[in-house]
């Protein structure tokens, strides 16, 4: 019996183990990993165990970064809310004195940054057309056009199918704010920027390219890093956050599959293609 118990308890020393461990991580220890030793069943059983595991902390990590981030858009949006109201009142009595002295165009541009500032610090719904979002770069455009000698333009090339589809608010007007920012306002010149927007397939595909200085392929690298978490991007111009913005929320919106990519070339262009999945459907 003892010669029984000893081969008995050498042959399930592993399941052994297993089982206490099991005990652990249903005392809320998720750090645990399983020495594995073998290629038998115990083995694999183990093998899956900490495979198990390790899908859980991941899971939970995601939804730690999805809740900080959600929670950090509410505390914005609540923020900008606060002012709201007076800004508003605030750009009504300068667009009446413009008015009064018969500045039109000074009139005119308030008017225009009071739909930017209603369409930013409305957050009622997290999502919009693209078809908004495009209006909303164009009224942009207008105001960034009063700071420059020269002039930007802005050329549309989207079918009816992608102005239908729903995407999170601000979602473009980073991008080509981006693109003013760090490839158009160097070159200090008339120049325009492309928007062009296709189904493919069950995606939609928004591509929006500059004639700018471009960026080197260790740029480009570089920016890829940024998006992805591997180089850390704080608050500033010219860090890649805004993308980085952009690139998460379409992730936690749509899926990993989704979100932009870059191409670039020294001295010609940049291009970033935002990817979405189809939700509207229609003809194209």
């Amino acid at each position: 019996i003892a010669i029984i118990n000893a081969v008995v308890k050498k042959l399930l020393k592993q399941l052994y183990l297993i089982l206490g461990h099991m005990r652990e991580v249903g005392k809320g220890d998720l750090s645990i990993v399983i020495d594995v030793k073998g290629q038998d069943e115990m083995g694999e059983l183990g093998h899956q165990f900490n495979r198990m595991l390790y899908k859980i902390r991941r899971l939970m990590e995601e939804n730690i970064q999805r809740e900080l981030i959600a929670k950090n858009s509410e505390i914005k949006a609540l923020q900008n809310q606060i002012n709201a109201h007076f800004i508003y009142n605030v750009l009504e009595s300068i667009k009446m004195m413009a008015e009064i002295n018969e500045e039109y165009e000074i009139s005119d541009s308030v008017t225009i940054l009071g739909k930017l500032l209603r369409y930013s610090m409305k957050w009622n719904s997290k999502t919009v057309t693209v078809r908004e979002e495009i209006e909303y770069i164009k009224n942009y455009l207008v105001l960034i056009n009063l700071r420059f000698d020269y002039e930007i333009y802005l050329s549309t090339k989207i079918s009816d199918l992608v102005l239908e589809q729903h995407i999170p608010k601000m979602s473009l007007q980073p991008i080509v704010e981006n693109a003013i920012n760090h490839g158009v306002e160097q070159l200090a010149k008339d120049t325009t920027i492309y928007i062009k927007g296709f189904a493919n397939k069950q995606d939609c595909i928004i591509e929006i390219t500059d004639a700018g200085k471009g960026m080197t392929k260790e740029e480009v690298n570089n920016l890829y890093r940024k998006l992805e978490g591997e180089i850390e991007v704080s608050g500033g111009s010219g860090n890649g956050i805004g993308l980085k913005n952009v690139h998460d929320r379409i992730k936690m919106s749509f899926g990993k599959e989704y979100g932009i990519e870059i191409f670039s070339k020294v001295g010609c262009y940049t291009k970033i293609q935002v990817r979405i999945p189809l939700t509207v459907k229609g003809e194209d």
